[in-house]
């Protein structure tokens, strides 16, 4: 079991490293970002505080908690991801009508 837990925390320190390195984040969002992986670490060295946590919630478990809020923010992240596609579709149809109404007038 020892085993699992190295290996967790050391693809999320990974992860995280390559991540908050990588993206051009604000510092109030990695601030957000450490403090969700602070939790995932807390969660995996003491897996009782999840289900503790999950109890004050109503929820049966700790498993069941974490699965929830992965599928919460999975579905937030796609709606953030579809909302700046539909912009990035706008701004390419906006910068081709201008191009478009610039080579018509030379003709």
């Amino acid at each position: 079991m020892i085993f699992i837990k190295i290996f967790l925390i050391t693809v999320l320190t990974l992860a995280f490293l390559i991540f908050s390195f990588s993206s051009k984040l604000k510092n109030f969002q990695k601030l957000g970002v450490l403090m969700g992986y602070s939790l995932v670490f807390l969660f995996i060295l003491k897996p009782e505080y999840s289900d503790y946590i999950a109890h004050l919630v109503s929820i049966q478990s700790g498993t069941d908690l974490i699965i929830y809020i992965v599928l919460a923010l999975t579905s937030l992240v796609n709606i953030i991801l579809y909302v700046n596609q539909q912009n990035n579709n706008q701004m390419i149809t906006t910068i081709i009508r201008e191009t478009a109404k610039k080579d018509g007038k030379k003709v």
